[in-house]
């Protein structure tokens, strides 16, 4: 890269634009799914950095041309990695080709600190993870609707979302609490794809069953207005994160959180949300019977769980701290960059820092 030439980004993130580059010039090539094997990789040679988003397949196919080629230029950074616990031979045998692969990475970008798991089976550890809080999806909607007034105290305690969730344990809890609550899931085969079983089991009389087909971020949005609790139960053997999007949108739009402890929650979190341990029925129904009642805790939790979305913000904030990121493996002396791209990297934001061994 000659002095003065733009920073050239390879990108799954078809929304990175040079105004979240501040004032470092930068040049984006954009790839989607459907870019074959020989032209990825060809645009790779021809980029500086490669920003890949939740996508492992493009993400070992670069790793794969650095370890044929070591001597290439372009760094590799991943965004959000998704991570699960490998409970099988053929996932064990997969994940130990990922982890050498992986070391290829110069930088994850992860939305969650605590790297146990991580560093267990991938060989991700704090020397090349990067802590940067997730965004609040459907901003500018929730905006509006704040605009025009607090949503009601609710009707109902609502399980949301889609990835990884222990439905089983909310059913239970919510047979013990007795409160009214909605089971809310999506079609079978997108909830089956993030790891959610669609419950078609019998329910307590008090919780009843939403299957959500419209894929609308409104509609989704109307449901948590109308209630009392978020509940988002989780797995106790989680690695990676869970339910950060939904407990994020919850807190913008002023509701009480329950979620259950693990990467992205008590890592991140402190009393911003009623935390609970995973798979714990009882401390689950202990937890909603409380928050459904005590009209002060709960109100208070939602306060400063608002507040702490207010503070995550949006996309911009978001992009503009990916491409933070990106940029600073550019800066390590193994890289010739040219030293106006060091003097002009962007600030590193207030609640996006790099996390050290003692931070995890």
């Amino acid at each position: 890269m000659s002095a003065n030439s733009p920073v050239r980004v390879l990108t799954n993130f078809h929304d990175l634009k040079q105004s979240h580059a501040r004032e470092v010039p930068t040049r984006f090539d954009y790839f989607n799914n459907d870019v074959t094997p020989i032209g990825f990789l060809k645009r790779c040679l021809a980029s500086d950095v490669l920003v890949v988003n939740t996508d492992p397949q493009h993400l070992m196919l670069a790793c794969a041309l650095k370890w044929l080629m070591p001597f290439t230029r372009f760094r590799i950074v991943s965004v959000d990695l998704i991570v699960r616990t490998p409970n099988s031979l053929r996932k064990r045998i997969k994940t130990r080709v990922q982890k050498l692969l992986f070391k290829r990475v110069d930088r994850f970008i992860l939305y969650f600190k605590d790297l146990r798991g991580c560093e267990r089976f991938y060989g991700i550890g704090a020397d090349r993870a990067v802590f940067v809080p997730f965004k609040v999806n459907a901003l500018p909607s929730i905006q509006q609707r704040m605009a025009r007034g607090a949503p009601p105290e609710g009707e109902y305690v609502m399980c949301a979302g889609r990835t990884m969730r222990d439905v089983k344990t909310f059913v239970e809890a919510m047979r013990q609490a007795g409160c009214p609550g909605i089971l809310h899931q999506q079609p079978k085969d997108l909830m089956a794809a993030h790891g959610t079983v669609t419950w078609d089991d019998e329910l307590p009389a008090n919780v009843k069953l939403v299957v959500d087909d419209s894929n609308s971020h409104e509609v989704f949005l109307d449901y948590v207005a109308k209630a009392r609790l978020v509940v988002i139960p989780r797995y106790k053997h989680d690695i990676g994160p869970a339910g950060i999007a939904t407990y994020l949108i919850a807190m913008a739009m002023n509701k009480c959180v329950i979620v259950s402890d693990g990467p992205g929650v008590g890592d991140v979190l402190t009393d911003e949300a009623a935390i609970v341990p995973p798979e714990d029925v009882q401390a689950l129904a202990k937890q909603i019977k409380l928050l459904w009642n005590d009209d002060a805790e709960r109100n208070a939790i939602a306060n400063r769980g608002r507040k702490y979305a207010d503070v995550a913000g949006g996309d911009d904030r978001l992009y503009r701290d990916i491409l933070r990121v990106s940029f600073e493996t550019l800066t390590e002396d193994s890289h010739p960059t040219d030293v106006a791209v060091r003097q002009t990297l962007p600030m590193t934001a207030a609640i996006g820092v790099r996390q050290t061994s003692e931070d995890v």
